[in-house]
């Protein structure tokens, strides 16, 4: 299984927004004194790691500071100014999660490709592009 871990600015906010905006369920935190805790109420205002579950697989959030501590060598050069991959979650639905999203964040969609996913590319708080996407209709022969 592959589970991305995004750098985040802020820990509550990006939980706020992937638990509420797309329905993410919080599965545990980790504070910096590496106390861990579980299940929804896992403290997103203390933590500096965290994974939720949704949507058929897990995504991690981790703390910019958190991350570049535990691998300083990655960030000898400084932080990167902008995210360099797209997350693309299949089967979510644009156009159910689309009045849970701030219009801020919307960068195109909902649309129908001309390979048959109803797409909605956005941006997360601290600038990940992603993409929720679900099958309309056949794919093209």
């Amino acid at each position: 299984m592959i589970v991305p871990n995004l750098m985040v600015a802020d820990m509550a906010r990006a939980v706020a927004f992937y638990r509420d905006a797309l329905g993410f369920t919080v599965v545990l935190g980790v504070d910096a004194g590496r106390e861990t805790r579980f299940g929804p109420d896992a403290a997103p205002e203390t933590a500096v790691f965290t994974i939720l579950e949704g949507h058929g697989g897990q995504l991690m959030l981790q703390t910019v500071e958190s991350l570049a501590h535990d691998l300083p060598e990655a960030f000898a050069g400084g932080l990167p100014g902008r995210p360099g991959a797209a997350v693309y979650l299949r089967d979510v639905s644009p156009d159910a999660a689309l009045p849970a999203l701030p219009r801020e964040a919307i960068l195109k969609g909902p649309e129908t490709a001309w390979y048959g996913m109803r797409e909605l590319y956005l941006r997360d708080p601290d600038g990940h592009v992603i993409c929720l996407a679900a099958p309309e209709g056949d794919a093209p022969a």
